[in-house]
């Protein structure tokens, strides 16, 4: 649990650093981290309760809802309030001048989480309170985290909190996973149930860990969305897999979204396989095959690119999901095809229809996204971009085409 960063009233100076930082003030969140505290005292009443279910050798599959919803949601309500505290921890460690101020995305982020805690607490409640109670009739589960909020580059201090998060977080998963198997070690016949918890903790702890590596040293901005990404998906698994332990019988219809052994691999430039507009939407290849600027700058695409064969993977992945189904062409309100990006090289639009992770990226079913990739700002030392927007688009006339110079057309 972490402590209450609030400090009362700002002085001038906190309040002109915070400014000229860009950053926004805590005193909402600080009054929701307050009132959040409530739910670390549930999830010790889960742990208690989880602890005496082990002893008894009660079989987590057949007791009655109200135990397992009452497990289930308060560990959905301590992640959500762990994520928000070692979220604003972090930022005020990190310049203790600009306490009780914290940037956009962070403070977008802790909202996000704070702003469920309730819910879960009071479900919580509610399922100690009666037995035949049924979260799984009330809402999705086991649920996602809030979705999250974009910045790039992701502050520094915002991943030392995710980090910071991921690691206490974890400590609980794997006590929980631990006296779980206790339960099941007498051949209930969930082995492969239990084998799949097993592989979950492993992958979140292996992404976890990377990140970890990866932020030992002061990281480069370039590796921030790296980071980010696999503390995201660790985050997002612990989440998902305290919620399988607590109501077991979800496991067999969980989906994590892992594309599995189905990602192709693309030719690579070099190759007589290449097919420099693979990265181009199907529907508008011809289009845009016909166009001599298009053609140009595709070649600069490539040209430009540092790492081709990270950027064919990601569309690899991209394509596996499209053929098993996991996304479609996303449409427009009068259910006409949205078409291609307006950015060099145009990828398509998809619309996601069930939980599929690419790049390291879980995605939700209803959200829509594209595949970025981007080489305007590497002649002036800038980056190569490679990334998903996931967002709401709509159709557009403006187009960009591949322009090292920083020139574009509108």
């Amino acid at each position: 649990m972490g402590s209450d960063g609030g400090t009362g009233t700002p002085t001038l100076l906190v309040r002109m650093t915070a400014k000229l930082k860009g950053e926004v003030r805590a005193d909402t969140l600080e009054s929701f981290r307050r009132a959040g505290g409530v739910a670390y005292a549930e999830v010790q009443n889960a742990e208690t309760l989880r602890r005496k279910l082990a002893a008894d050798g009660a079989n987590l599959w057949h007791v009655d809802p109200g135990v397992s919803s009452q497990l289930l949601c308060a560990w959905n309500a301590f992640v959500l309030q762990s994520i928000g505290e070692h979220l604003l921890d972090a930022d005020y460690a990190a310049d203790p001048r600009t306490v009780g101020f914290v940037p956009p995305v962070t403070h977008t982020q802790v909202t996000a989480c704070f702003d469920q805690v309730e819910a879960w607490t009071s479900r919580a409640r509610q399922a100690a309170g009666n037995g035949s109670y049924a979260v799984a009739e009330a809402v999705r589960v086991p649920a996602d985290l809030p979705e999250w909020a974009e910045a790039d580059p992701c502050p520094l201090p915002h991943l030392h909190g995710m980090l910071a998060a991921s690691r206490a977080i974890r400590q609980h998963a794997e006590v929980a996973l631990g006296v779980f198997e206790e339960t099941v070690r007498d051949g209930h016949g969930h082995d492969a149930d239990l084998q799949r918890l097993r592989q979950l903790a492993a992958e979140a702890a292996t992404a976890s860990d990377y990140a970890e590596g990866l932020l030992e040293a002061v990281p480069d901005a370039a590796l921030h969305e790296a980071i980010e990404q696999r503390l995201q998906r660790a985050l997002e698994i612990y989440y998902h897999l305290g919620q399988l332990i607590a109501m077991p019988t979800l496991i067999a219809e969980y989906q994590s979204g892992d594309l599995g052994g189905s990602v192709g691999k693309l030719a690579a430039p070099g190759s007589s396989a290449f097919d420099p507009w693979c990265l181009t939407s199907p529907r508008e290849r011809a289009k845009w095959r016909r166009d001599p600027r298009a053609q140009q700058s595709i070649k600069e695409l490539w040209e430009f690119d540092p790492a081709p064969e990270a950027t064919l993977r990601i569309q690899a992945q991209i394509d596996a999901a499209k053929q098993q189904g996991a996304i479609d062409y996303a449409k427009d309100g009068r259910g006409e095809p949205l078409g291609s990006y307006y950015c060099c090289p145009w990828g398509a639009v998809y619309v996601v229809r069930r939980p599929v992770t690419i790049d390291h990226r879980r995605l939700r079913p209803g959200q829509q996204f594209t595949y970025e990739v981007d080489a305007d700002e590497v002649p002036g030392g800038g980056k190569f971009v490679r990334r998903l927007v996931v967002g709401n688009f709509s159709p557009t006339d403006e187009i960009q085409y591949c322009d090292p110079d920083g020139e574009h057309e509108g």
